[in-house]
């Protein structure tokens, strides 16, 4: 690392100061491929494993880990080839957000929060699209709830106020992206709901993060108490996103800027929990060739130690390579041209819910196998415990959603769930 940062304390405030981190970190390395991304991303293991536990007390990343993050060039790996980014595929993010996770699974999901919004930033009209990838390091929180936003139609754009919830990424974002409906507005019957992507010091971010998983995420609360004007430009229907026919996407010749919200979003935000089984799998074997019992056999002799090892190596690849599979069937599809089918969008919803829910076994078993010591306060296997579950209650993520769902399409049913 060639930057020095202080721990300093988040401050939940609404100013936004000229140069504030991350925006005075720049890149000192750009990959240009996933396998370069890939390495950019194992170099700085050693910085987010040496933060992960002040990332949690401080409830968001810590300042060196971001800055790392940034001088290895892998922000912005969801920019446009247009605007100097490197054209990759949401599936090529998944993996680089998969190696994070082996280092810190909070700065992992921020980290793909982020990019997920750099991405839905890519389907904005052109014009939008300038203006938000203007700075070669652009970092943007959101939250999709709408309960507590208002906006009106004026000249030229729209009013914008409002409280979102769950903004992971909050704590070192320059922009932010939300959704409200607009007022007196409907589009298919429906209230209209549209995008908007919001620069600091247009949103404030307000202290409310206190959770047990996943606590280093700074998922705070984005607060717009007044009205700020959004241009027109700088906004999209929520239809035309989650359908991935935005016009602003078609600006693009990779597969993910039409590839709709929903699965996009929530297969993406699988990454994490696959790198952190991989971490978890790592400690285990730490304690299992150290661990003696107190009648003096080593752990390592214990045939049922190695069953739960060698069957953790193979669920975690095998959730690894189903997160892929699935991710590419979808870029695949749409890069003939065609709409994603709901037979598609069934299933890659149930592998959404399906990958961290067997994650969660995997590290589930493996702490089982430790004893008490694996519970003790500032235990690493205690935490992951406690993320991995987090991971698996996202409504993004929410296993339960996936099943019913998937076996009736493949029987020619309606959906249960239209939210695919």
């Amino acid at each position: 690392m060639t930057v020095a940062l202080a721990k300093t304390d988040f401050r939940p405030a609404a100013e936004v100061i000229e140069n504030r981190f991350p925006a005075y970190v720049q890149p000192t390395a750009q990959p240009k491929s996933l396998d370069g991304y890939l390495a950019a991303a194992r170099s700085i293991l050693p910085v987010l494993k040496e933060h992960a536990a002040f990332t949690r007390q401080q409830r968001r990343p810590a300042d060196e880990s971001v800055a790392a993050i940034v001088e290895a060039g892998l922000s912005g790996i969801m920019r446009p080839a247009m605007f100097g980014g490197p054209g990759l595929e949401l599936s090529d993010m998944i993996a680089v957000g998969s190696v994070l996770g082996e280092g810190c699974a909070s700065t992992a999901w921020d980290y793909v929060v982020w990019e997920v919004h750099c991405w839905m930033a890519g389907m904005l009209p052109e014009q939008g699209q300038r203006e938000f990838f203007a700075d070669p390091v652009v970092m943007c929180c959101g939250a999709s709830n709408t309960a507590k936003a208002k906006a009106r139609a004026v000249d030229g754009g729209y009013m914008l106020s409002g409280r979102w919830g769950f903004g992971s990424g909050s704590t070192h974002a320059s922009w932010t992206c939300v959704f409200a409906a607009i007022d007196g507005e409907e589009l298919d019957g429906r209230p209209h709901v549209r995008m908007m992507v919001v620069p600091r010091p247009a949103f404030q971010v307000e202290d409310t993060w206190r959770v047990q998983g996943l606590a280093g995420t700074g998922s705070h609360d984005i607060v717009i108490a007044d009205e700020v004007f959004v241009p027109a430009h700088r906004t999209n229907s929520r239809a035309d996103v989650a359908t991935g026919r935005a016009a602003g996407g078609r600006l693009h010749d990779t597969a993910a800027y039409r590839m709709p919200l929903p699965p996009g979003a929530h297969l993406a935000t699988d990454s994490s929990a696959i790198g952190l089984a991989r971490a978890v799998i790592a400690e285990f074997r730490e304690v299992i060739t150290k661990r003696t019992y107190v009648t003096g056999k080593a752990q390592a002799d214990m045939p049922g130690s190695m069953i739960r090892l060698a069957t953790a190596e193979i669920e975690v690849r095998a959730a690894e390579l189903l997160l892929q599979d699935t991710m590419r069937e979808l870029e695949a599809h749409l890069r003939t041209g065609a709409e994603l089918t709901v037979e598609q969008r069934a299933k890659a919803r149930m592998v959404a819910g399906y990958v961290p829910d067997l994650c969660k076994q995997v590290i589930t078993s493996l702490i089982a196998a430790c004893g008490a010591s694996a519970m003790l306060e500032g235990s690493k296997l205690a935490a992951a415990l406690l993320d991995v579950t987090m991971m698996s209650l996202h409504q993004s993520t929410e296993y339960d959603r996936g099943p019913e769902n998937y076996g009736r399409v493949l029987i020619g049913l309606e959906p249960s769930n239209i939210a695919i």
